[in-house]
């Protein structure tokens, strides 16, 4: 092998190397950005869960319950009506993609490194995996 097939060599081994840095500065970089907004929205859920829990707590313990209509109950009980209206809307509006988003990109991006033979952590670090020997 002669110098100059050595410096090109080198010279594609380092594109390569600088490639595999900025992919995974870049890969880390989104899924910190997506980790506040996704803590919002976890706490976004979790309070309007505890508010449907404790609303359906107080509607089923309430005695005028068994005795009027389920409209006239839901009227009664416009905690539970509006947090149970508040949870059902924020499951169609897809919070519960919003409250995973990190880890669907990283399932996702973790499928395409496997051809590589890398992964990836939870914060999108790139682990590089052994090369498989050849018998």
């Amino acid at each position: 092998m002669g110098l100059s097939a050595q410096v090109e060599r080198m010279s594609l081994e380092q594109t390569a190397c600088e490639d595999l840095k900025a992919f995974e500065r870049r890969l880390t970089e989104v899924i910190a950005r997506l980790q506040p907004a996704t803590t919002r929205w976890r706490m976004v859920l979790v309070i309007v869960a505890a508010c449907t829990a404790l609303g359906a707590y107080l509607w089923l313990t309430d005695p005028v319950t068994q005795d009027a209509t389920f409209l006239q109950s839901l009227l009664n009980h416009l905690f539970f009506t509006f947090a149970a209206s508040a949870l059902i809307l924020l499951f169609i509006m897809g919070i519960h993609r919003k409250v995973v988003s990190p880890s669907i990109i990283t399932s996702r991006t973790r499928a395409v490194l496997v051809d590589f033979n890398m992964s990836c952590d939870d914060t999108g670090k790139l682990i590089l995996k052994p090369r498989p020997t050849t018998t």
